[in-house]
């Protein structure tokens, strides 16, 4: 019981220095009950057992706050408050330290529960290879690309790291921080490593020079595990996510192009049918955000252009949760034209996208945000009775005749062609919309 006694001790102070986790310390109250367990069973004499006891108690203690003290866990808000003022030494970083190494520097200046957990996991995992959590969660470490990274289809927190090199013999080293519950969801760390003084230097990175089409889009980036190319996305709700492609010429990165993918879309808000954008008929080149209404959340403006003018160009929204087109101002004679109708109760603006149609039909179409409220037709080619009639109505947008009302109430028409700042853009044809 003696030996036991002491082996149970020496367990514990074992475990109070490496105290990581709430499992950790789960596993260090069940060795401290089975030490008191022996401690009463024994007949050890209490005399003899002080020393042991005090001694014990008080390097645990010591331990456990100076492990604590250590790793004291900082959020993104945190870290990006502070990462640009501060150099960090590598330890034995030498000329051409890798991914690894890099990432236990930065995580000695920013620790992180994700890069903790990463570094927690990688003598355990085969370079190229992941390690899989039963918390839905994976580890891949890639020494060889460098590249390493934490990744989930849950909200938890994410990483990614990379490594570059330099024509100097500098290194670029980028940290990628995902914390959805933060105020600084995304935040990208980037470094100058120098060989010479074995430094990391904060430099401005891409995101930090990138501006998004409209304030209110949320922007992340993601980090090569293979080549240099960086990709910037812009996402907004409703829309198909933006990918901005950023080439390295050795020097810098430039912005090489913008993709969507390819989505499907309705001709209207009545259609049953959907088809991928890139089977409308139209070679879309170029592509604007529209906020006609001031919510942050803008309609898809899709362009192409002949001889420098605008040729054809396609009003994409949301309605009941399905990309639809407003309509087209084609060659072929269909216009597009918005204006300014009565706000609702709640203040909450809204515009009437008017689209006249290939036969002379015209559908007026009221815009909240992104989203189709509802959709009121005037077709007199076809003569209905009583002219204006619903077609489309989303839930809880008022009766039929104040819908069918709001064509006698257009006010200012918008001049939308000079609010949009158009951009070239990729349509990866066949490559389906990320959910």
């Amino acid at each position: 019981q003696r030996k036991q006694l002491f082996q149970s001790a020496e367990r514990m102070l074992l475990l109070s220095g490496n105290i990581t986790s709430d499992s950790d310390i789960i596993r260090f109250l069940f060795v401290f009950l089975k030490f008191n367990c022996i401690f009463v069973k024994s007949n050890t004499n209490l005399t003899d057992m002080r020393v042991l006891s005090i001694s014990l108690i008080v390097t645990i203690l010591l331990a456990i706050s100076g492990n604590i003290t250590a790793q004291n866990i900082l959020s993104n808000s945190e870290i990006a408050s502070q990462w640009k003022k501060k150099n960090i030494v590598v330890k034995n970083g030498g000329q051409s330290p890798n991914i690894i190494t890099l990432l236990q520097a930065f995580q000695s200046t920013n620790p992180t529960w994700v890069v903790k957990e990463v570094l927690k996991r990688v003598p355990a995992i085969k370079d190229g290879n992941a390690w899989e959590s039963k918390d839905d969660y994976r580890v891949l470490v890639d020494r060889k690309n460098g590249y390493v990274d934490l990744s989930s289809e849950t909200d938890m927190d994410q990483m990614q790291a990379c490594v570059w090199r330099k024509d100097n013999g500098h290194k670029i080293f980028a940290v990628s921080l995902n914390e959805q519950h933060d105020p600084v969801p995304n935040l990208l760390c980037w470094y100058d490593y120098n060989p010479q003084t074995q430094t990391m230097k904060p430099e401005k990175s891409p995101l930090d020079d990138f501006t998004p089409d409209l304030p209110s889009a949320i922007v992340s980036c993601n980090l090569p595990r293979k080549g240099t190319d960086l990709e910037i996305y812009e996402y907004y709700t409703s829309l198909p996510a933006f990918k901005n492609i950023y080439k390295w010429n050795k020097k810098e990165f430039q912005i090489e192009e913008t993709q969507i993918a390819d989505f499907e879309y309705k001709e209207s808000a009545a259609s049953s049918t959907s088809q991928p954008i890139s089977k409308s008929g139209y070679p879309w080149t170029n592509y604007s955000l529209l906020d006609l209404t001031d919510s942050g959340d803008p309609i898809l403006v899709l362009c192409h252009f002949i001889d420098g003018d605008i040729a054809d160009m396609m009003m994409i929204a949301d309605y009941k949760g399905q990309h639809v087109s407003l309509g087209v101002n084609s060659q072929e004679g269909e216009t597009i034209h918005v204006y300014r109708v009565p706000s609702l109760k709640n203040g909450d603006k809204r515009v009437a996208v008017v689209h006249r149609d290939k036969a002379g039909g015209i559908w007026y179409q009221i815009i909240g945000g992104n989203n189709v409220m509802y959709v009121v037709s005037d077709l007199p080619n076809f003569a209905h009775p009583g002219g204006a009639r619903i077609v489309e109505i989303a839930e809880g947008f008022g009766s039929s005749d104040e819908t069918k009302d709001i064509i006698h109430q257009l006010g200012e028409e918008i001049d939308y062609s000079s609010m949009m700042r158009l951009s070239p853009l990729t349509i990866l044809e066949g490559e389906e919309e990320e959910p």
